[in-house]
């Protein structure tokens, strides 16, 4: 199996989204800040404020990406796996169709498509036990086919591949799993194992940094964590139904006018991973603090969540989205407050003063109705202007 890692510099912003605790006004009633706004004296500079009609997709890439995007609402975030891992993975997109783009620093895949034909799309969710590779790495990529018969061809020909990547690579045997395909490193902490399910192959993949820069093995702990592992995705994905390959290209890109209310993505941000309209819950895979992303959901009622230009979330009720607000753009020590933009109080901006060089360096969030927004920018000036268009966007949307 393949151990080399790179870190994607464009994710940096990703890092930066970890939500602090906050708590909403109990109730339906606006506070001061949250009065009518005359839309009309929002500076917005050329961003839209009109909501789009998003409808089927456009092409079988798209298909594909909606999806994996639907797969992902079924998969389990890695610390409802092992609590103890809470820290981001920054160097792989959630949702591929491309196996490259997010798996191809920890397994073979130059022969992918030759002995994985009619591949979908996957979903990958991961995270470290600690920062920096001073810990442990889960990655758990779950691949969806065509049907069970290739998805059981495709675990034992991708398993092959990356077994022959690494001369000391020696099969074993995932308890509980006969029919998984895996191996692991005698001379070091790694273990690679892929179980096909249904139309899906989950690969789980697991990398001890620590331990093998101490010199140490554990096989046993190895096994019983892709075990464990196995034991929460296997049933959990068990509640995906895959969309007929024939009728992939009718999938709506929207979900309840979610996308069509969410600013759209301008060219010069990053692409990591594609626009899209996933459960509230799925949002703890984009978060870097995803014990507070679950209690920020869970607390306030989300139900829906969209990515583009805009991160947008759907709360029960207004007191629900304007605690969701006042999460995202709350405080840390890596944070201070900046005005928010002319005529539009009720927004929350701050500005990062942590040490990340690549970091994005402001973030603005605001509420309306039930739906909650947050934006970012380089300047000031840009993500004022953001964020008073993805306000006017939840007005007129409503």
């Amino acid at each position: 199996m393949r151990v080399t890692r790179g870190v994607c510099a464009a994710l940096a912003a990703a890092l930066l989204t970890t939500v602090v605790a906050a708590c909403g006004t109990g109730d339906d009633n606006p506070t001061a800040t949250d009065l009518p706004v005359d839309l009309a004296t929002l500076d917005v500079g050329g961003y839209a404020t009109q909501p789009r009609e998003v409808g089927v997709v456009a092409n079988m890439d798209q298909a594909r990406f909606v999806e994996a995007q639907r797969l992902g609402d079924v998969v389990p975030a890695p610390f409802d796996i092992d609590s103890r891992f809470v820290n981001p993975s920054p160097f792989m997109a959630s949702v591929f169709i491309d196996p490259e783009a997010s798996l191809g620093k920890i397994m073979a895949v130059d022969r992918f498509a030759e002995i994985a034909p009619d591949f979908i799309g996957g979903f990958v969710s991961s995270a470290q036990t600690e920062p920096d590779n001073m810990g442990m790495d889960m990655v758990n990529a779950i691949m969806i086919f065509p049907d069970a018969q290739q998805a059981t061809a495709a675990a034992t020909a991708l398993e092959q591949l990356d077994f022959g990547y690494a001369p000391n690579n020696q099969p074993i045997e995932i308890p509980g799993y006969p029919a998984a395909k895996a191996h692991w490193q005698p001379d070091q902490q790694s273990i690679g194992s892929w179980y096909a399910t249904g139309h899906l192959v989950i690969y789980t993949w697991f990398f001890d940094y620590l331990k093998i820069w101490l010199n140490k093995v554990d096989k046993q702990v190895l096994l019983d964590l892709v075990r464990k592992s196995l034991d929460t995705i296997v049933p959990s994905v068990a509640k995906f139904t895959p969309t007929p390959t024939g009728q992939l290209m009718t999938l709506q890109r929207d979900r309840e006018g979610m996308l069509g209310r969410t600013a759209s993505r301008p060219r010069e941000d990053s692409w990591i991973e594609p626009p899209g309209v996933y459960a509230g819950h799925t949002s703890i895979h984009f978060s870097s603090g995803p014990v507070e992303r679950k209690a920020m959901i869970e607390d306030n009622g989300v139900d829906l969540y969209t990515n583009d230009g805009a991160d947008v979330y759907r709360a029960r009720d207004i007191a629900g989205a304007q605690a969701v607000r006042d999460t995202l753009g709350g405080l840390t020590r890596k944070f201070t407050t900046v005005e928010s933009p002319k005529n539009l109080p009720s927004a929350r901006c701050k500005e990062y003063i942590g040490k990340e060089r690549l970091a994005i360096r402001f973030y603005c969030a605001v509420s309306y109705d039930r739906y909650a927004a947050y934006v970012w920018s380089h300047q000031l000036l840009d993500v004022q202007q953001r964020i008073a268009a993805q306000y006017a966007l939840l007005v007129n949307a409503a």
